[in-house]
């Protein structure tokens, strides 16, 4: 009987019923209160005996039904299970009535016993068929959801999979110009200035092995990427001179909050690339992380160009705005605008975890 009516499922191809995955104690109890329901609701319309007696058909009808619809759904193929569950609602409404006939007695009584058997039947065939087809129906619509729902996880798997290799393909596409630039500008420092080129190639390891380890990270922190930010950034002093001035300001908690590899990276390159560099004259970037109740804000501002002055602000911020939408779902937004004395300022909302 444990195995019957406990949780353990027939085939293990075919996955239980939803109803089957409630305790057993609340689908027994929930049939008992709806038993009683209906007692109440006949004793109410004068219909039936006494509410004992109305209670004492109701139960015996529907917990027999109750019990025939659980053997259905464990022993019953899927094909086969709503004729399974009419065969249950059927036999079960019959069988109840017989032995609720037997338990009030009523039997005895000689002709009425005919009419109260048929009108019991027929209650049972109507709440019990009522109630079953409800929970067959409402399963199915379940069902449904539940494969939708899967459905739509698969997709975003699948499109957080293509933006992330679309990442790594723009990554590989703009580091070899970067490193070449750099390269170049190394390979004049050894002759004329050899502690500066020390110092330019020991930066140049400290940024390519960070950027190495964020590539093939899922998840990393906001500390990682200011460490790959201020290598970036003390990079391009090299190569623009002292006009280039920066600063990262992050309190040591929100170091720790984790964040999605080179997220910050494409809005600094695009700060320096379509902002500063174009810009005669000395230029400042500023990185900031700060916090409310409900999500983080990271900034990039600038005091270059703006937005007026840039032809194109680049595919970096698009590959951006696409990998928020997937890996946050619209919780997350990034703002570019222009800053009242001049530059953008790129502010990168997300939602705390």
């Amino acid at each position: 009987m444990s195995r019957l009516f406990g949780h353990s499922p027939v085939s293990r191809s075919e996955p239980p019923t939803l109803w089957l995955q409630i305790p057993l104690w609340a689908r027994w109890g929930g049939a008992l209160l709806f038993n009683t329901l209906i007692a109440l609701f006949l004793t109410g319309l004068d219909f039936g005996g006494s509410f004992p007696v109305n209670w004492l058909f109701s139960q015996c009808v529907g917990l027999t039904i109750n019990a025939g619809v659980e053997l259905a759904l464990r022993l019953a193929p899927a094909r086969w299970r709503a004729a399974g569950l009419l065969l249950a609602v059927v036999i079960g409404s019959t069988l109840g009535t017989f032995l609720a006939l037997l338990a009030t007695g009523v039997y005895r009584i000689g002709d009425q016993a005919a009419q109260v058997f048929w009108q019991a039947l027929v209650l049972g065939l109507v709440f019990g068929a009522g109630m079953t087809l409800f929970a067959y129906y409402r399963e199915r619509s379940l069902r449904s959801e539940q494969a939708l729902d899967a459905a739509r996880l698969e997709q975003l798997i699948g499109e957080k999979a293509r933006v992330e290799a679309e990442l790594r393909m723009l990554q590989a596409q703009i580091e070899p110009h970067f490193l070449f630039n750099t390269l170049a500008i190394l390979r004049g420092l050894i002759g004329r200035d050899p502690q500066t080129g020390k110092l330019l190639l020991d930066r140049l390891i400290d940024y390519l092995r960070a950027s190495l380890s964020h590539s093939r990270a899922e998840q990393a922190t906001l500390a990682d990427e200011l460490v790959l930010l201020d290598n970036y950034l003390t990079i391009m002093q090299f190569r623009m001179g002292p006009r280039l001035g920066f600063s990262i300001t992050a309190s040591p908690e929100l170091r720790s909050y984790p964040l999605p590899p080179m997220l910050l990276q494409p809005l600094v390159e695009n700060a320096i690339r379509h902002g500063l560099e174009p810009k005669s004259g000395p230029c400042r970037l500023w990185v900031e992380a700060s916090e409310s109740t409900e999500d983080l804000l990271l900034e990039v501002s600038d005091n270059g160009v703006g937005l007026s002055g840039q032809g194109s602000v680049g595919t970096g911020l698009a590959n951006v705005r696409a990998r928020l939408e997937t890996l946050y779902r619209g919780a997350a937004t990034l703002c570019v605008q222009d800053n009242e004395h001049g530059g953008v300022t790129a502010s990168l909302r997300l939602p705390r975890t």
